[in-house]
């Protein structure tokens, strides 16, 4: 990471004071831990709608919902986790969880068998099914009711270019 040099120009996102400590500028603050915040906020407030309805965290809807969208409702769990953006290790906490419920299976590759894949049962895919449409309203109502469509689309211009593609990426996994 570069180290930090003092800036003076009245753009500038932070300051360093005398001390040696930076300080955000008022509007880079407000964007900067605004997102921070806001992620957290709707984090929370969506994984416990999540917890309480279905019992499954956001991370394990992903999973689940990527196994779906798969061919064969299967995916290595080496796969699955670099898709969900998880470490193996993750991945493999929350497939415990999901196969104690019956949702997943493990199952060795028939080619490798060092590697295990991830399969998705019909139990899996029933409460995917309806765990994801819950989701997708509590993120319309908790997130897009509190914006106007002029205000998604400066989000959605602004955020593709810090992930090119994310939404073509996901869209199997959350559709």
């Amino acid at each position: 990471m570069p180290a930090l040099s003092k800036q003076t120009s009245s753009d500038c996102a932070f300051v360093l004071g005398d001390d040696g400590l930076a300080t955000w500028s008022d509007t880079h603050a407000d964007a900067w831990i605004g997102l921070l915040e806001t992620h957290k906020r709707l984090t929370r407030a969506l994984d416990a709608e999540l917890e309480a309805e279905h019992g499954l965290t956001i991370s394990a809807l992903e999973a689940l919902g990527r196994l779906a969208a798969a061919p064969g409702r299967s995916l290595r769990l080496s796969a699955l986790a670099s898709e969900c953006g998880l470490s193996l290790s993750r991945i493999s906490r929350i497939m415990d969880a999901l196969q104690a419920r019956g949702l997943v299976e493990r199952r060795a590759v028939a080619d490798d068998a060092r590697a295990v894949e991830g399969h998705l049962t019909d139990e899996g895919l029933e409460l995917v099914t309806c765990a994801q449409k819950a989701h997708f309203q509590a993120v319309q109502r908790i997130f897009f009711e509190q914006l106007s469509g002029g205000e998604i689309k400066t989000l959605a211009a602004v955020f593709s270019r810090f992930a090119p593609r994310a939404a073509e990426a996901c869209s199997t996994a959350e559709d």
